[in-house]
């Protein structure tokens, strides 16, 4: 017996929903619509053609749980997580269009109303739904072992909405890396199956928002179309490089708009066996390659592979089938689309904090924060001392805490790991992600995972007992006694709670080597922000520009930079050297002697 058709409601009738979902929707067997969403009447009158017979209603608040089985919410990206929490939490499964969300919080957020709900998210774009993805997945046990894949999707012009929400950081999350990117991440796992991304670097840029020469109708806004002030603060470009647990690279990069002919997507995959590489098109551009292409490089032959002919959109037709059949077994579907939300969130905001804290080209911040693209990364070794004139000379150091001067990434682990099995559960805790926020204050770590807030009580209370475990790394002794016998004023400034953090060093016996030690729970903002750094320097009583901030943390940089005051990295600890590179620091130090000759010569910050 066949089953009746599954009865969707529509939240949120602009572009994607009358153009992409409706059409598709009406057209499939499994699915009626029964239901239409808007707050805009006149986009609910248009819309019901579309869906004869379907309710119209005002707000997505209204659609009820005993008619219908399923909700696709194609509202604004801001409000993704707060409608699609909403119908979860009130037993309406829902698909949410991509980006699922804009950071681990709302991620967090939906996680929990799927759980007290009983209800199904659903997520993911249509790429992987794609034939020719699929095609070139066939090929790849051809392929050896995978080396590296590069991702790209360049458009020759298609900022969208110029003026509009999807140009607003607050309403979109981001640019082209929301936009495209989050396509391009959701067939990673087609290619390689489940991975985690250890290392993520990136770089952003605006050249194209105010030129109005990236605009294009087909996207609502063609050249010299564009309202005043319609540029907006996110990223038209963005260009990354990540590696997985495997060591599997992958190049990604996104544009909504570029110097090229046409809108273009590459995917390439190499491997130890050959290279395989699809030329396509993805989305509806109607700039498009004429026909996709598929190739494969073995021993010196380019082999063209064949392709077979099928629609614009004939993605979405397999992405309907595919909901229905995760609907038919929900269990198995719930918490997936979590999973691989996170992944993509954890990746996307890795990439923006990677960029801090410089700005993009057109002068207006991009992407998540303040950000743009910047030259690759330069280690710039310490030189010997020689002297300076006086008006110029280093006066004052700012230290971070943990993975600076004290070796505390074993007894953060274990303290990290009991508190995770008291709050959250017996599973692993994930240590290595929490180790990429470091820097942060541990509240704000714990919203940006996702993570219950009291969590904080068993680790601070864990991090107390086993202080005594926590030792100075080999040369900081030495270190400090000859930055005072110099007369170098100098301050800590970590993530830590300043009781702790004056604790530990107090049981080390060398508190008193710091003019001021300063927690991020004593400044209105945490690290990046130039809170705590500026603080203690106004306590050392020296200017931003003859002091340097020594870190080991992008935030730490980034919050020197705020500051004013030089940012030098320390990886002499078990650090993600990749980001910290890439961030572009004044130096970098291998060992904590090579800080005495660095003085002098670090070149500051204009006064």
């Amino acid at each position: 017996m066949t089953a009746p058709p599954l009865r969707v409601a529509v939240a949120g009738l602009g572009w994607a929903a009358t153009s992409i979902w409706l059409p598709r929707l009406a057209a499939h067997p499994a699915f009626t619509v029964t239901a239409l969403a808007d707050p805009d009447p006149d986009r609910v009158t248009d819309a019901l053609p579309l869906a004869p017979g379907a309710r119209p209603l005002g707000d997505a608040g209204d659609i009820r749980r005993e008619d219908t089985d399923l909700t696709v919410v194609a509202v604004p990206n801001h409000l993704h997580a707060p409608v699609a929490g909403a119908l979860l939490a009130r037993g309406i499964s829902v698909f949410v269009e991509k980006p699922v969300c804009r950071d681990q919080r709302e991620a967090a957020a939906l996680a929990a109303s799927e759980a007290s709900g009983g209800a199904v998210l659903l997520a993911g774009s249509a790429a992987r739904q794609r034939a020719d993805i699929g095609a070139l997945a066939a090929l790849l046990p051809k392929l050896g072992r995978i080396r590296h894949i590069d991702l790209s999707w360049v458009r020759a012009a298609g900022v969208p909405d110029a003026g509009g929400w999807f140009t607003q950081r607050a309403h979109s999350g981001g640019g082209s890396l929301v936009d495209l990117g989050w396509h391009l991440l959701d067939i990673l796992p087609v290619l390689l199956g489940p991975t985690e991304i250890t290392q993520v670097a990136g770089t952003v840029s605006g050249d194209f928002l105010t030129s109005g020469a990236g605009h294009a109708a087909w996207r609502g806004t063609g050249p010299g179309q564009e309202p005043p002030g319609a540029a907006g603060d996110v990223e038209d470009t963005a260009r990354g490089f990540l590696v997985t647990t495997e060591g599997v690279s992958v190049s990604l990069r996104t544009s909504w708009a570029s110097h090229e002919e046409r809108d273009v997507t590459l995917v390439r995959v190499d491997g130890s066996e050959g290279s395989a590489t699809l030329r396509c098109t993805f989305g509806f551009s109607p700039n498009r390659v004429r026909r996709p292409t598929l190739t494969l490089a073995q021993g010196g032959l380019l082999t063209p592979l064949p392709l077979d002919r099928e629609t614009v959109g004939a993605e979405y037709d397999r992405q309907l089938d595919d909901i229905a059949r995760q609907l038919a077994d929900p269990d198995r579907a719930r918490g997936r689309a979590i999973e691989e939300t996170r992944r993509n969130v954890s990746v996307i905001e890795r990439f923006y904090a990677s960029a801090l804290p410089a700005r993009a080209g057109n002068g207006r911040p991009a992407g998540g924060a303040e950000r743009t693209e910047r030259p690759a990364a330069r280690e710039r070794r310490p030189a010997p001392l020689r002297a300076r004139p006086e008006q110029d000379r280093v006066r004052a150091v700012v230290f971070d805490l943990d993975g600076v001067l004290v070796d505390s990434f074993p007894v953060m682990r274990e303290a990290f790991s009991i508190a995770y099995a008291e709050v959250v559960g017996p599973e692993p805790a994930p240590f290595e992600e929490y180790s990429r926020h470091l820097g942060r204050y541990f509240p704000d770590i714990m919203r940006i995972m996702g993570l219950p807030p009291g969590m904080e009580e068993p680790f601070v209370r864990e991090s107390y007992r086993l202080a005594s475990r926590v030792p100075l790394f080999d040369g900081v002794t030495a270190l400090l006694g000859e930055l005072a016998a110099r007369d170098i004023r100098m301050a800590v400034a970590t993530g830590k709670s300043g009781p702790r953090a004056r604790s530990l060093l107090g049981g080390l016996g060398v508190l008193d080597r710091f003019t001021t030690v300063i927690g991020s729970d004593e400044v209105p903002r945490a690290k990046p922000a130039p809170d705590i750094v500026e603080l203690a320097l106004s306590r050392l009583q020296v200017p931003a520009r003859h002091a340097v901030v020594v870190g080991d943390a992008i935030t730490d940089l980034a919050s020197a930079r705020a500051a004013g005051a030089g940012a030098v990295a320390a990886l002499w600890a078990d650090v993600d050297e990749g980001p910290m590179l890439a961030a572009q620091p004044d130096a970098v130090l291998r060992q904590p002697a090579e800080l005495l000759d660095l003085l002098g010569l670090l070149p500051l910050a204009a006064p």
